[in-house]
């Protein structure tokens, strides 16, 4: 905000009262913003200020009074950035204050659209009801701000205008080295009202409860506080009024994120330079290498890692599109072969593609099986609330792998197989025919190719890039009309108004999550490759700032001893997963995210590309025995930064799409001469591939 002359324009601001209106003054608002509570459970209590002395200072104003038990000083003051308030707790008493809850609420419009990025998108509509899953409407959510990626509450209007609370992040560590943060959220009912406090928590409208797990809760009482006589608390948060379009409060957190955390402001470096950090992850692609007689592909779980140490696993088993990525993989293989003179790589991902298209066909024209298992010589589908299908998104991601590979093969003058474009065309033809009676893309199909009718959601949307796709690989145009008029539908369920959410796009969630996200913002990034429509980078922008709500835009430090802290991990650039998935992972559209970037002229999304690519750098293993693993090149799928799960460690899951992913951006960044450190990038960086255009030569 622009620096005012005087409290009452302070006043105003947090408000948002107009130019005429009767306003209150200092004492009487923050009479009714103070909270205080003492005892458990703790309550949202405001006791009124009393005592109250204000003193203006030119356009700030210092008032101090005591609240319940508590002296008090706040001091707000106009800057930049929004209305800046830091609040200074003070035990003037001669006892002890135990269970102490001090902080802040502020009053939101009716019925406001709630974004509070990772945890509660428009109160997660699409979340199945019969999960455990942060809400809102249930009586309000308070989480603590390690959980949230932009620590912020974003309450907007129906005309679109945005109230918005930020707690800059203090760590306070104890004696012990156990670090305790604040908390944020949202209590609704006659009113809306954002909250910024002390650490506790509140999950549907019941104290003291966290999420720590896959739809898991636990009673938890960390976020309480005691003050010695003379001891002091002291709180610093950010008001900021701004305006977008209705349903995008994400847009207004993903600015201030830039504002108050430098978020895109420069490019951050990793551990790992980029070609020692594609070396690695191509050793790993190495190990996941498999060949027994005709059968060829890539381990969706190797040897070493976690998941071996679960009954049942399968000893050798391929996965095709979601988390196994074999045919990902495979283009990964060939690009490395092709570019390095080294033809074994390249017969490799032709094995592994030809094994496929020979073994997975279902009976049903242009549906396959997702899933091969050696062990019994078995393949199949994936299995969804009971049941098997054919995912959706599984086997769209695998028809663009494919198409990608054709596409490869064609730039590099080697011969493609015939039966290669024939699958692409069946597999384009029958999810363009086969859509659900709200003309979306199922969640995937029975084995004899009837649509599942659960709500299609964001599940489908790869196989409509796959689609696209096709249109070019196989000199289709009608397929290509059939995707723009299925990413029009895409547009209108999910990003016209954000009401609905990007969801589904993850089996085992069934809720909100980035990868839905995801999938929609490489579609846009296809159809304005093959159609020039400057309409799709105007889309992906808006979903470019969705899904940066997503990623750190600040580092949560950890407890004393903790293994992320010992690494000197930082989570300034990781994604989270879903609204239920409260983790880090390496899954993100980095390349296309600079694309966009070069395309529009937006910096900040160049930065934050190589930045989010420099930064999953991070725990790789570098030599055997590191992050838990035998193999260089691997990778933990999470990594813990919140109380979900165990919060400073990482894990030893390691499906194959935590090489398969970022190799493949990394391989897209080196070929456009896009590594961190290198200044100029020529305009045209194509290779001949329309994936890899950044922005055309004039």
């Amino acid at each position: 905000m622009s620096e005012g002359p005087s409290g009452p324009d302070l006043v105003r601001y947090v408000t948002g009262g107009a130019e005429h209106d009767e306003l209150p003054d200092w004492t009487d608002l923050l009479d009714r913003m103070l909270v205080v509570s003492t005892g458990r459970p703790w309550r949202t209590c405001v006791p009124g200020l009393t005592g109250a002395e204000v003193r203006p200072s030119g356009g700030a104003v210092l008032v101090e009074g005591s609240v319940g038990p508590l002296r008090v000083q706040v001091f707000a003051r106009p800057g930049e950035r929004g209305l800046e308030l830091d609040l200074h707790w003070r035990n003037d008493t001669g006892s002890p204050i135990v269970d102490l809850v001090v902080g802040l609420r502020l009053s939101g419009p009716a019925r406001a659209r709630v974004t509070i990025p990772q945890v509660i998108h428009h109160d997660n509509p699409s979340a199945d009801p019969d999960r455990v899953v942060p809400h809102v409407s249930r009586g309000g959510f308070v989480t603590e701000v390690h959980r949230l990626p932009i620590p912020a509450v974003c309450l907007q209007d129906e005309h679109g205008e945005s109230l918005t609370l930020v707690s800059l992040p203090d760590p306070d560590e104890d004696t012990q080295g156990r670090v305790r943060y604040g908390s944020l959220g949202v209590v609704s009912g006659d009113d809306t009202h954002a909250l910024g406090l002390s650490g506790v928590t509140l999950f549907d409208g019941e104290p003291d409860v966290t999420y720590v797990h896959k739809a898991r809760t636990a009673a938890t009482t960390a976020g309480y506080r005691d003050l010695a006589p003379g001891d002091s608390l002291h709180q610093r948060f950010v008001v900021v009024r701004g305006r977008t379009a209705p349903g995008h409060g994400f847009r207004e957190l993903v600015r201030i994120g830039r504002d108050l955390f430098g978020g895109g402001e420069r490019t951050l470096g990793g551990p790992l330079d980029d070609r020692r950090h594609l070396d690695l992850r191509v050793a790993a692609l190495d190990a996941r290498a498999f060949a027994d007689g005709p059968v060829a592909g890539y381990l969706k779980f190797p040897a070493w890692g976690e998941p071996r140490s679960r009954p049942g696993r399968a000893v050798t088993d391929f996965l095709y599109g979601w988390t196994g990525q074999c045919l990902r993989l495979a283009w990964c293989d060939a690009r490395v072969g092709l570019e390095r003179g080294e033809p074994h790589r390249l017969e490799r991902a032709r094995a592994a593609v030809e094994f496929y298209l020979s073994g997975s066909d279902t009976g049903v024209p242009g549906l396959r099986y997702n899933s091969y298992v050696h062990d019994d010589r078995r393949w199949q589908g994936l299995r969804c609330r009971g049941r098997e299908i054919v995912s959706a998104r599984a086997h769209g991601e695998t028809m663009a792998d494919l198409a990608e590979l054709i596409s490869l093969l064609r730039h590099h003058g080697a011969p493609v197989p015939p039966g290669w474009t024939t699958a692409l065309t069946e597999a384009a033809e029958f999810v363009t025919a086969t859509t659900t009676p709200s003309g979306l893309v199922p969640i995937g199909w029975t084995a004899d190719g009837r649509p599942l009718p659960d709500a299609p959601w964001s599940a489908g949307i790869p196989a409509v890039r796959a689609a696209a796709l096709a249109a070019e690989a196989c000199a289709r145009p009608d397929l290509l009309t059939r995707a723009v008029d299925l990413a029009d539908a895409y547009h209108v369920l999910h990003a016209r108004t954000f009401d609905r959410p990007f969801a589904h796009s993850t089996l085992d969630a069934a809720c909100e999550d980035k990868e839905g996200g995801m999938g929609y913002f490489e579609l846009l990034m296809t159809l304005y490759d093959l159609t020039g429509d400057d309409r799709y980078l105007g889309r992906a922008r808006v979903v470019a700032d969705w899904l940066l709500s997503w990623v750190y835009h600040w580092n949560p430090q950890h407890d004393r001893g903790a293994p992320l802290r010992d690494a000197g991990f930082s989570a300034i650039g990781w994604p989270g997963v879903s609204v239920q998935n409260h983790h880090l992972d390496v899954f993100f559209p980095s390349f296309d995210l600079w694309r966009l970037g070069r395309l529009t002229g937006d910096v900040g999304l160049q930065r934050w590309a190589r930045t989010i690519m420099a930064t999953m750098g991070q725990g790789v293993c570098t030599a055997p025995g590191e992050w838990g693993f035998d193999v260089v090149g691997e990778q933990g799928e999470a990594f813990f930064v919140t109380n979900w799960q165990d919060r400073g460690h990482s894990n030893t899951w390691n499906p194959s799409w935590v090489i398969a992913l970022p190799l493949w951006q990394l391989l897209r960044f080196t070929a456009a001469g896009a590594e961190v450190g290198v200044d100029h990038v020529a305009d045209d960086v194509r290779a001949g591939e329309p994936l890899e255009r950044a922005v055309p030569q004039t």
